[in-house]
């Protein structure tokens, strides 16, 4: 093969990663692609990317096409969607959808921080705090829910529904009033290393021992809901 078509072949093959990769669409207060999370995700292609950087943007998003929605801390913290306390600050509709870095809040009555109605998303590293529901998973199958906080919800922090083969793993759930964690599935609360931190189990005295100091609880955590347990329960 000679150079010149060794060259071109390999210009062929950047062309084709650049493509399966898609573009970045960014969003800030000013000087980035959008302001708005809602006008970004409107105007995104399947694959593309939208980096959220950090502020406070008031908006209900769905997410219909397979994206991947990025928090970016550019020195202001983990960018905030605030919903007012009305309906959900994020809902998931399509399937091979990632979220991550983001902090949702302000769910309204009988709405999730991250409503998941679609199969094979990535949902990690956010804050899903103060809401009715922190994440909701409803007809989701073969996600991974992992390492996000899910705390101080008016009812559940995660709430799995209909749903099987996800796995959740890694999150923190605490203070949530009715529940932290509900599962009516079959799903993987653990990956065999360790599983979750629970705020009503992560203690001595509250279901938690860990004699060998190893972070993980000697007892499994039974999952209300059906016959899931988290095998690696997170000590406190």
């Amino acid at each position: 093969m000679s150079d010149m078509n060794f060259k071109k072949m390999i210009l062929v093959v950047y062309i084709v990663v650049a493509l399966a990769e898609g573009g970045t669409v960014t969003v800030c207060s000013s000087g980035c692609d959008y302001s708005s999370p809602k006008a970004a995700i409107f105007a995104a292609k399947e694959g593309d990317v939208v980096l959220v950087e950090s502020g406070r943007y008031y908006d209900h998003l769905k997410i219909d096409k397979k994206i991947a929605l990025r928090g970016a801390d550019t020195g202001g913290g983990m960018p905030v969607l605030d919903a007012t306390g009305y309906a959900s600050p994020l809902t998931v509709s399509a399937d091979g959808v990632v979220v991550e870095g983001m902090r949702l809040m302000n769910g309204g009555p009988g709405s999730a921080g991250i409503l998941v109605l679609s199969d094979g998303n990535v949902i990690r590293d956010n804050d899903a705090s103060n809401n009715y529901v922190g994440i909701r998973l409803v007809g989701s199958n073969n996600s991974t829910v992992r390492g996000n906080v899910a705390s101080a919800n008016l009812e559940y922090g995660i709430l799995v529904e209909g749903s099987f083969g996800n796995f959740v793993v890694d999150n923190v759930m605490m203070k949530n009033f009715i529940e932290n964690a509900f599962d009516d599935g079959v799903n993987s609360w653990d990956d065999g290393l360790v599983g979750n931190r629970y705020g009503d189990f992560d203690e001595p005295g509250e279901g938690c021992a860990d004699a060998d100091l190893d972070g993980i609880c000697d007892a499994v955590r039974k999952i209300p809901g059906g016959s899931n347990v988290d095998r690696f329960p997170l000590a406190g």
